[in-house]
């Protein structure tokens, strides 16, 4: 895999991926808050979840618009 596809591939799933915790569509960042219990490392509040998964989509964004699209 050429490196600008990968570009474009990972800035596809960190906008799509942090798009999806930022808004909590259908309740994604409780389900991903949920299961930081089974994984002590992982965020402890919703609001973090929905923080981060801002920034994994503004990160995504700004790999993408890098890569040319």
């Amino acid at each position: 895999m050429n490196s600008h596809a990968f570009e474009l591939m990972w800035g596809g799933v960190a906008l799509l991926g942090g798009g999806l915790l930022a808004t909590d569509v259908r309740g994604v960042a409780e389900r991903f808050q949920a299961m930081s219990y089974a994984r002590r490392s992982w965020p402890g509040s919703v609001m973090t979840c929905r923080v981060i998964g801002g920034v994994f989509a503004l990160v995504g964004a700004g790999v993408l618009i890098a890569a040319g699209i």
